[in-house]
Order: structure tokens, then C-alpha cells, then sequence
């Protein structure tokens, strides 16, 4: 019933193995094999074995796949789990969001912090500038007044 994969010929080992079962080693005897579940709506939480080099950033070194899990009958588990697998998303969506809504308003305050910081600043060279104007209108009267003298 097994089926041996190698890198020339691409077969999938179907085994019906228990969970104590220790994984078996992979074709390229790089690295062990790894227990992996799948979660796809054809294998929901459905075991697998695979080798840890198969998905490297390089690419897949080793096509070593075996199933630990015989695939689970048409049924009502089987939607069960395809259920709690769309809530969960569903869930790690939402978590999403409240994540980016809190750093939204984290944000936002630091956003206002800096806001009335910037307008005290700005309130400050407003009467700064004014002084200035004020300086340089009392100095050109002088001037004017000295010219005409």
C-alpha cells in the first residue's frame, strides 16, 4: 500500500499509522521528516508527514510527503471541522482588526499629543512675529524720523 516518493517519480505514500508512531524518515535523509496538519477543505486536520527541507525559501529540496491520517468520510464531522476551521479565520480576521484598531487610536492620540504641541509652538512664533513686525515698525519710524531731522 506504500508507495515510495523520490525526486524522479512523484507518488504520495498512503499509510494508516497511529499517533504514536514515531515519523518516518524522509528521501533525501537530510533532515527528519516533520508532522504537519492539513487544512485545506479536502483534508481538514487531516496529519501528514513531510521533509522540513520541502519547504525551504530556495524551493522544495525533497518531495517527501506521506499521510499519517486516512482521509475522513463525506459527513458531519467532516463539516464540523470545515465550520470551525471558517470560524477560527474568521476570528484571526477579526483579531486582526482590533490589533490595527488599536494601534489606529494609539495613533490618533499620539497624532493629538503632537497636534497641540505643534499648535503651542505655533502660538509661540505668532507672538514672536508680531513682536518682530512690532520691532521693525518703531525701528523704521526712528530711521525716519532721524532722516528727517
Amino acid at each position: 500500500m506504500y508507495a515510495s516518493s523520490s525526486r524522479s517519480i512523484k507518488l504520495i505514500r498512503i499509510g494508516n499509522l497511529h499517533d504514536d508512531d514515531p515519523c518516518p524518515p524522509c528521501d533525501c535523509q537530510d533532515a527528519i521528516s516533520v508532522e504537519r496538519p492539513a487544512w485545506t477543505d479536502d483534508n481538514v486536520a487531516r496529519r501528514f508527514w513531510n521533509c522540513k527541507n520541502s519547504l525551504s525559501a530556495e524551493g522544495p529540496k525533497c518531495k517527501f510527503f506521506m499521510w499519517k491520517d486516512k482521509e475522513m468520510e463525506e459527513g458531519y464531522y467532516k463539516e464540523q471541522l470545515r465550520k470551525m476551521r471558517f470560524e477560527l479565520k474568521r476570528k484571526e480576521e477579526f483579531s486582526e482588526v482590533l490589533k490595527v484598531q488599536k494601534k489606529l487610536v494609539k495613533l490618533q492620540q499620539a497624532m493629538e499629543v503632537d497636534k497641540q504641541v505643534f499648535e503651542t509652538q505655533l502660538m509661540e512664533l505668532t507672538k514672536q512675529n508680531r513682536m518682530l513686525k512690532c520691532g521693525i515698525f518703531v525701528m523704521v519710524i526712528i530711521v525716519i524720523t532721524m532722516w528727517l531731522k
